[in-house]
């Protein structure tokens, strides 16, 4: 169910996808064509399929560039490996619809849950050795770690509504509830650490908080729009601001990311990292677009504009790594360059995609599209496959090119993808996007929510399903709900389209009174009203000369043609009946002498 553009270059319709007001044109060709990152994570996760242990099970966590074990770091197979590497392959299944990639997040999870639970106490354990044992059993665990195992299960869980996962999903939700989140009124919020048999609880932090929301928190409202999810979301929101952002006033750069348990800042912590601030602008401006609030803007604004001023590369693109929040100055880490991180990378194309959607402001904009161009040109290893983990700020050798360490994994990498091709879609060319998704058949009926990102309901449909590649046509296109009778399952292809996306049309001459109305109801069915109006002129060109108003569909064929007829100046109204039309997205385009203007409308049957 892929989309070919192809058909509709030889039409007007290629400025249908371009946003005529912005002032920033993107020159990344993974903006302009989103669908170049579904080969991008493609190849992303063919890298990590080859670091998977075929005797004992599980990824190894230690890869050099060409996805040899590096065995002078250790033979480990750390929990964060295995729980990243599944997110990386569920996502790139729900990209490429290729059920080897489902397999191995299926086979990651289950080497996590059979070896990383500490089955005594609760939680889980992050460094595990070749053989699946933890190699400091009674060591503190940290919320970090907990938040993390759940990033894998939520992805999987997601792409399958797999019972298991969901099982291990909410066993490791609860136990951040149970042991690490602090019930005192004044001090709410995850405690950052808990020694081994949760006997004891400190401190609190960025990862503590944020981390819970891009790991599992925001996965779990999205997935069942539970009311438990929604108020812990809105609870860490307001923490964000308190704490975070609340103490950038007196820091030179950033926030302080270390706290003692009554959220007094730490003043030994004084490292400040620009990836975080960035991700928790994109978290805040997520949580708007579910439960909307200006404040959630306004702070995710100044989290943003702090590095866009302060830590970003203005003249190669890229937001630098980390900095002395006190003294703004740059950490380099014996380096005589200053450097950049691929996960911070990632961060500023996710938080300025989401915000140039949320405020149409440009800068947001050439943010993620300068970012991702120094990405992919130099974080990208062509050759090889995968992502290296550091590059100076002119793209050369930082440290070393491994790929694979005991924070870097698939994770990353592929979520640059994932988001790159559906943000690149939905908040700048508006094409619809297709996901896949594997649900078996159960003994009982089900209703699937189909929430893949953050964003307000109204402005996202199901336009299409397809099952095994028939088209299937049980679901809720506005609510997003799909529906699976008792032994009904298989592979979805699940197309998604926006519904709030006015005329970003490009007249071929534009002639002042001319006007075509956005059509009323819309969505529709199966008729819908288009208004149009002519103006007096004395251009002979234009008055009593031919009108048509056509209707395409979305591969640019015409499927009617409404008027065909010299119109006069006035203003007109016509009805359309789609009766004979499947359900999907439509463009009727009103011509009349050298005016052309082309709108969106969507048929729901």
């Amino acid at each position: 169910m892929k989309i070919s553009l192809l058909k509709v270059t030889t039409l007007i319709f290629l400025s249908f996808f371009i946003q005529l007001n912005a002032q920033y044109i993107p020159t990344s060709p993974y903006i302009q064509n989103p669908e170049l990152a579904i080969g991008y994570t493609d190849s992303c996760a063919q890298f990590w399929l080859q670091t998977w242990d075929s005797q004992l099970g599980g990824f190894f966590t230690n890869i050099d560039k060409y996805g040899n074990v590096i065995t002078g770091w250790g033979t480990n197979k750390n929990m964060l490996t295995q729980s990243r590497n599944a997110y990386g392959m569920a996502r790139a299944y729900m990209l490429t619809g290729d059920t080897t990639y489902l397999g191995f997040a299926k086979r990651a999870l289950n080497w996590m849950y059979t070896h990383a639970w500490d089955n005594n106490y609760g939680g889980w354990f992050q460094d595990i050795d070749i053989n699946g044992n933890p190699i400091y059993p009674t060591g503190d665990k940290t919320a970090f770690y907990q938040h993390y195992a759940l990033l894998g299960i939520a992805a999987y869980y997601e792409a399958t509504k797999d019972t298991l996962a969901l099982n291990w999903l909410l066993n490791g939700y609860q136990h951040l509830e149970n042991y690490y989140w602090d019930v005192r009124p004044a001090y709410h919020g995850y405690y950052d650490k808990t020694n081994y048999n949760n006997q004891a609880a400190w401190d609190k932090s960025f990862n503590a908080t944020v981390d819970a929301i891009t790991t599992h928190l925001l996965y779990l409202y999205l997935m069942t729009k539970n009311q438990t999810y929604k108020d812990r979301l809105q609870e860490m929101a307001e923490e964000i601001k308190q704490h975070l952002v609340g103490s950038m006033p007196q820091q030179a750069i950033g926030f302080v990311e270390g706290f003692d348990s009554d959220w007094n800042w730490n003043p030994l912590d004084t490292m400040t990292i620009m990836g975080h601030v960035l991700k928790t602008g994109w978290c805040l401006a997520r949580i708007n677009q579910l439960f909307p609030d200006t404040s959630y803007i306004s702070a995710a604004k100044y989290l943003i504009n702090d590095v866009w001023q302060n830590g970003y590369d203005h003249e190669f693109g890229g937001p630098y790594k980390d900095f002395n929040r006190i003294t703004g100055q740059m950490i380099l880490w014996g380096l005589s360059d200053s450097t950049k991180a691929w996960w911070q990378m990632e961060q500023a194309i996710v938080a300025g995609f989401q915000m140039y959607d949320i405020t149409n402001e440009s800068w947001y904009l050439q943010m993620a599209d300068e970012t991702i161009n120094f990405f992919m040109n130099y974080f990208v290893d062509h050759q090889y496959g995968e992502i290296y983990a550091d590059r100076t700020r002119y793209g050369g050798f930082a440290w070393n090119e491994a790929k694979g360490n005991s924070g870097k994994a698939g994770y990353h990498s592929i979520e640059t993808g994932y988001y790159t091709y559906i943000y690149g879609n939905l908040f700048y060319t508006y094409q619809p996007v297709v996901l896949n998704y594997n649900f078996e058949p159960l003994p009982s009926d089900r209703e699937i929510i189909l929430s893949p990102l953050a964003i307000t309901d109204s402005n996202l449909i199901v336009s299409n399903v397809l099952l095994e590649g028939q088209t299937y046509s049980n679901f809720d296109p506005i609510n997003r709900v799909l529906n699976l009778p008792a032994g009904v399952g298989g592979h979805f292809e699940v197309m998604y389209e926006r519904t709030n996306v006015n005329s970003v049309s490009e007249p071929i001459v534009s002639i002042e009174g001319f006007e075509l109305s956005q059509n009323y109801p819309n969505p529709f069915n199966p008729t819908t009203k288009i208004k149009f109006s002519i103006p007096s002129v004395t251009l002979s060109e234009v008055e009593g000369s031919l009108v048509t108003i056509k209707i395409y569909d979305i591969l640019g064929s015409e499927v009617a043609t409404l008027i065909n007829e010299n119109k006069f100046a006035g203003s007109y109204e016509i009805l359309f009946d789609g009766s004979t039309l499947p359900s999907g997205v439509y463009f009727y385009q009103l011509r009349a002498g050298e005016f052309a203007e082309t709108k969106k409308m969507i048929l729901l049957k």
